[in-house]
């Protein structure tokens, strides 16, 4: 492919298109700034007027009030007459006239009477300010224009009597105008007055007193102003006028009565010459610029094309491994490392070579680098023990190698007991330290031809060697078990740690190393359910077992979907009244194939599947419906007890789920008892706590189920916000013949009676149990004397025959003392 238009040309076309637009705005602003300075230097030059006519206007006046003042003490006038008053003025006229530029004076007698003065030239408001100036007893200060522009000034004159005199006096604007003529360095200076616009341009005329020469300069001059000139604008910015070769400046400045203005005409051809010099330079520098880089950007980009093109010629080779083709064919590298001030061509030509030098030894280092991070991928980062891949690895040639010698192949999978409460309540930093520690220990406690490697979390396999005898890996075992007998130390705090070890041992080559795992963790789990610190070894038992609980659970998941679950309801009534109380809801199960499934078979092994949760809110769901059907049905006071899951217990969309239910079936949270066994509850206690609260809030009832067999302490059920106490069977099938049973039940009952909660016996099969319970004064009661769990569908059926004014008829005696128990889910 031919290039069209190289880089280096479309660079310098970006380049020189760049430098034009800067240059451009750079001129651009540079005239606009020149532009600025001359409406600056006018808003200054307006400003310093404004002030310099305030300054002198404010002179004038008091300079007339102070020779009103030095007047009447030097003529002590409090002391003349009308008629001496007025010979005095007289000899000043000719004084004040020259020194004060007086034009006219007027003297009014203590009556308000005109004295002296020409009354024709007075203006019709010098009665006025006369009047208030004797009310105020106060100078009086006023600006008029009409043909021309005078100032008025009025003061009060004390004369004999304690009466005041008025005296009135006006000047021309002469004295003020010459004055800022003078400051302001103005070619020529007039107020005019603004009286519209003409056909042609703004009308101003002239109202102030001028010689026939400056009269006519200033009427040229407003007649040359632009036709588009507004008071506004020549107050703000002025008008620019030519007359003759000169260049003025014509603005306003506003006096105090309306329309009037000071005429201001500055010659600034200067400053305009200046400034058009300035622009024509700023143009002239910013085209021979451009030009200049443009010619210097041609000859640069030219040298860059020239190098690019070889390089680009050149890096061929380079896919061809042909380095040292690559790097002799370089004219410009030999001139690197003389060059003062090397470019980027330069660099990357330099870069070029090295890379070409180096590239046999990066695919070395490449091929070093790989084999490196096989050996990391086999080994542990937090621990450094070997990981899953490298102990199956270990494992499947142990295998072969140890069944060759006749030996045995042992593997140990262990597991740390409850660590995730670890990292739940401390965090996973103080986990990872925790597991770096039990490692260590792990270690040590095996012997140094053994293997000890990290599947993952808390989970640690250990490969022993050279085992002749099962008794050799036991004792490994126990070892194990021992190392954990202290408490490990992590960031000052002590944890007590156990593990459950699960040992799979084989003496057959074909046997592989994922086999002997998986029977190693079976095994595992079947040491966890000894509640920890100890360990099984594995047998073909074990495996059944599992087996047995994956299809439990597929063929569960079929029964629920279809309908082969049912509920049975065990009455609860009161022990004195046998008043019906209401319903404890139990789950049964009846396989098509295989009959009726004893719950103590099947909860068991569900107990820890995902399945086990969908199948308790099957149960709270199944269980209202047959409430809601009691309301239904008249037994609106009855309340049904549900038994509720360790997961499901703490499942926090469990209130949420229940409060829908209960608004689905309309039902009373009242007539619903939650049951929950003591492990559930005391395993965390504020989590417990916060969850019965939520659920008592609802206005649910809760109870704890089996009481007596877990943690039973009076602190706990003092703390748990719970309604109902149920005793386990296991004490009430005692009682009769073992004081100590005996005692504890009655001890409980007065114990929950104490806190106020309700307390029911479980597993009542004999009257003399009952009787015994009514000694006791405890609540309720449920079991085989009082009657079997019934079937859902023949709930009816039984309440009919049994339910007689709310109470429960015909315990069936014959059912006292049977062996059989129900399971309570």
């Amino acid at each position: 492919m031919k290039v069209k238009v190289s880089v280096t040309t479309k660079l310098l076309s970006i380049v020189v298109a760049m430098m034009l637009t800067v240059t451009v705005a750079i001129a651009v602003m540079l005239i606009a700034q020149s532009q600025s300075n001359i409406e600056q230097q006018h808003k200054d030059f307006q400003l310093k007027n404004q002030r310099q006519m305030a300054w002198m206007d404010e002179l004038f006046t008091v300079r007339l009030l102070v020779w009103v003042e030095t007047f009447s003490r030097w003529g002590h006038t409090e002391t003349l007459s009308e008629q001496e008053l007025l010979n005095a003025l007289k000899e000043s006229e000719d004084a004040l006239n020259v020194s004060l530029q007086i034009s006219d004076m007027w003297l009014f007698n203590a009556d308000g009477k005109l004295i002296t003065g020409n009354r024709e030239k007075m203006p019709v408001f010098i009665p006025e300010m006369e009047q208030h100036t004797r009310d105020q007893i106060r100078p009086q200060n006023r600006f008029d224009c009409r043909e021309m522009c005078y100032r008025y000034v009025t003061a009060p004159i004390m004369i004999e009597d304690q009466q005041i005199a008025v005296l009135v006096l006006s000047s021309s604007f002469g004295e003020l105008l010459a004055a800022l003529s003078q400051f302001s360095s103005a070619y020529k200076i007039a107020i005019v007055r603004y009286e519209g616009y003409s056909a042609d341009n703004i009308d101003l005329k002239i109202v102030s007193q001028l010689s026939n020469q400056n009269q006519q300069i200033v009427n040229t001059v407003l007649a040359a102003t632009p036709s588009d000139a507004t008071t506004e604008g020549m107050v703000e910015r002025g008008v620019l006028v030519k007359q003759d070769k000169k260049r003025l400046l014509v603005s306003l400045l506003p006096m105090s009565e309306q329309h009037y203005y000071i005429l201001f005409i500055r010659d600034i051809t200067a400053v305009v010459e200046s400034v058009n010099a300035y622009q024509n330079m700023v143009i002239g520098t910013a085209i021979t610029l451009f030009f200049l880089f443009t010619v210097l950007l041609l000859l640069l980009i030219h040298q860059y094309k020239t190098k690019l093109l070889q390089l680009v010629e050149r890096l061929p080779l380079l896919a061809e491994h042909r380095y040292q083709e690559f790097s002799h064919g370089s004219s410009f590298r030999r001139q690197w490392k003389d060059k003062l001030f090397p470019d980027e061509l330069d660099l990357l030509e330099e870069t070029a070579h090295n890379l070409a030098e180096r590239l046999e030894e990066q695919d070395s280092k490449i091929a070093a680098s790989n084999a490196q991070l096989e050996n990391m991928a086999m080994f542990d980062g937090l621990t450094g023990l070997p990981n899953r891949t490298m102990m199956t690895f270990q494992i499947e040639k142990h295998i072969v190698n140890a069944t060759r010698d006749q030996g045995l192949a042992a593997v140990l999978f262990l597991d740390l007991d409850d660590f995730k409460k670890v990292n739940d309540s401390h965090g996973h930093d103080v986990g990872d330290k925790l597991i770096h520690a039990a490692s260590e220990r792990i270690a040590n406690a095996v012997g140094e031809h053994d293997l000890v490697g990290r599947f993952g979390g808390d989970e640690f396999v250990i490969l022993l060697s050279k085992v002749r005898d099962k008794s050799e890996v036991e004792a490994v075992a126990k070892s194990v078990i021992n190392v954990f007998s202290r408490p490990i130390q992590v960031d000052s705090l002590p944890f007590y740690v156990s593990t459950s070890i699960g040992v799979a041992i084989t003496n057959q080559p074909e046997t592989t190393a994922m086999e002997l795992l998986r029977h190693a963790d079976i095994a595992m789990y079947e040491a966890k359910a000894l509640k920890g610190a100890s360990f099984k070894l594995y047998d073909a038992s074990m495996n059944i077992k599992v087996m047995r609980k994956v299809e439990l659970e597929r063929e569960a998941r079929v029964a629920l979907r279809e309908n082969q679950f049912s509920l049975a309801l065990q009455p609860q009534i009161s022990i004195d009244t046998f008043r019906l109380e209401g319903f404890e809801a139990l789950i049964r199960w009846y396989h098509p194939v295989k009959g009726y499934i004893s719950p103590g078979e099947f909860i068991p092994m569900l107990e820890n599947t995902p399945f086990m949760l969908e199948l308790d809110y099957w149960v709270l769901t199944r269980s209202l419906r047959i409430l809601n059907e009691l309301n239904i049905s008249g037994y609106s006071e009855l309340k049904m007890a549900i038994n509720i899951s360790a997961a499901q217990f703490s499942d926090i969309t469990l209130p949420n789920f229940l409060a829908q239910q209960l608004a689905l079936y309309e039902l009373a949270p009242d007539k619903v008892e939650l049951e929950l066994t003591e492990t559930a509850l005391v395993s965390d206690m504020d989590s417990a706590i916060d969850v019965c609260k939520a659920l008592q809030d609802m206005g649910c009832l809760v109870a704890i189920d089996d009481f007596g067999t877990g943690y039973s302490s009076l602190s706990y059920l003092k703390s748990l916000p719970v309604d109902y106490v149920k005793i386990d069977q296991s004490f009430i099938s005692g009682m009769l013949d073992n004081p100590e049973d005996a005692n504890i039940v009655e001890s409980t009952i007065a114990l929950v009676r104490s806190l106020g909660r309700t307390v029911i016996a479980e597993g009542v099969e004999t009257p003399e149990q009952l009787g015994k319970l009514g000694e006791f004064y405890c609540h309720q009661a449920q079991g085989y004397l009082i009657s079997p769990p019934i079937p859902e569908a023949q709930l009816w059926e039984r309440l009919e025959k049994n339910v007689k004014d709310g109470c429960w008829q015909n315990v069936d005696k014959r059912n006292a003392g049977s062996s059989q128990h129900q399971f309570e889910f």
